[in-house]
């Protein structure tokens, strides 16, 4: 085993089968479920079911607030779906040609945890703009103003592009 390689164990089994998987890694096969690309159209159900949850849960909030409307509640919904589900379902419609997170290198632990950790950033960016979006919506209906507001859009917008620069920084490796 090589110097810094990541051992796996599943608990499950109580095997470990490290050598499995570097046998994988060695060979160019891809870790994913199904076995062509680590993105498949059951990934787009969690961020569909949080696109509409934000959707349903402004529209409710519309009717109970007595006619008084926020274009950042109403439209909220709008940050997960462009900025995460569209771009999912364009690359699975692409065949993952746009954006493909396979381990391609013999540095393919360097270029995995850069891969997930512009994805994690990436995705925190979009919640807490999204959580922001609708936290100013509900200030907007109460007819009020906060001091949180622009800490909101601050940090979101920083891990966007710390999510971006992390994944150029994974293409290019």
């Amino acid at each position: 085993m090589e110097k810094n390689q990541v051992i796996y164990y599943h608990s499950a089994s109580h095997q470990d089968n490290a050598e499995e998987r570097m046998e994988n890694m060695q060979s160019g096969q891809n870790i994913s479920d199904n076995g062509t690309s680590q993105l498949s159209w059951k990934s787009l159900l969690p961020i569909a079911l949080t696109t509409v949850f934000v959707f349903v849960f402004a529209k409710i909030y519309g009717i109970f607030s007595h006619g008084v409307y926020s274009a950042f509640m109403s439209y909220a919904f709008l940050l997960p779906l462009t900025l995460i589900f569209l771009p999912k379902l364009l690359n699975l419609c692409t065949g993952n040609r746009l954006w493909n997170g396979t381990l391609e290198t013999e540095e393919g632990e360097k270029k995995l945890f850069l891969s997930s950790l512009a994805s994690f950033l990436w995705k925190s960016g979009v919640a807490v703009l999204t959580v922001g979006s609708i936290y100013k919506g509900v200030l907007d209906i109460y007819g009020t103003s906060g001091t949180f507001e622009w800490i909101y859009l601050v940090v979101g917008i920083l891990a966007l592009v710390s999510g971006g620069i992390a994944a150029l920084l994974a293409k290019k490796e």
